[in-house]
């Protein structure tokens, strides 16, 4: 996956001044990727435990699709709910790392409930997509904007990694039994599928970006 995402970056580099501010943050949100690949790498080779980097990275790229969802949701009170969210994961990490499971384990309470407020999002975009007249209007089919297989890859991503988080919970808690671990096993090879999937539909919308630019 690393090898995949890091090549993404590359015609995203080359076309990043054709963004708007929510592309831009898709774009950052790439490099955050790109660079938590290779810190889970060299740390666990080095250390042999990259967990806190981990749940450090997991907070990080929560606030950057946040602020993400900041731009492109409408609503205020759902503008209101993201920013108390940011408090709240804030805290919840906080606890998570330091009291609850510390920082050599997975932080399964904060990771998990990030990536399902995530979803959240992700499908209530959806739904203001689907609901926006000023689209209907122009005439303006939903699978021609970027930020929808922007929020697409996402989706998809985040729901594969939610049954990961779930799975490899329930096993940091009941221990490697048996069941849990083939479970761990096909989630985690849903999300490396996932996260192809997530690439081809950034790039997707990265090519509706050049198109409506040109």
């Amino acid at each position: 996956m690393l090898g995949i995402e890091a090549l993404l970056l590359i015609p995203f580099a080359i076309s990043s001044k054709l963004f708007n501010k929510e592309q831009r943050l898709i774009y950052i949100y790439l490099i955050s990727a790109v660079f938590y690949g290779i810190g889970c790498e060299v740390l666990a080779r080095l250390y042999g435990n990259n967990m806190a980097f981990i749940s450090c990275m997991m907070l990080v790229k929560f606030y950057i699709l946040s602020f993400f969802y900041l731009k492109v949701l409408k609503s205020e009170k759902v503008h209101k709910a993201i920013r108390i969210l940011l408090v709240a994961c804030s805290v919840i990490f906080l606890a998570d790392i330091t009291v609850l499971e510390g920082p050599l384990k997975f932080n399964s309470i904060f990771i998990s409930i990030r990536t399902f407020i995530l979803i959240v999002y992700a499908i209530l975009f959806f739904l203001q997509l689907m609901r926006d007249e000023n689209l209907i209007e122009r005439s303006i089919f939903i699978y021609s904007l970027p930020v929808f297989w922007f929020n697409a890859g996402l989706f998809v991503e985040m729901c594969c990694t939610f049954m990961l988080d779930l799975s490899f919970n329930m096993i940091q808690q009941a221990g490697p039994q048996e069941v849990l671990v083939s479970m761990y096993r096909i989630t985690a090879a849903l999300t490396w599928i996932a996260g192809i999937i997530q690439v081809f539909l950034f790039y997707i919308g990265l090519q509706k970006i050049k198109k409506a630019k040109a």
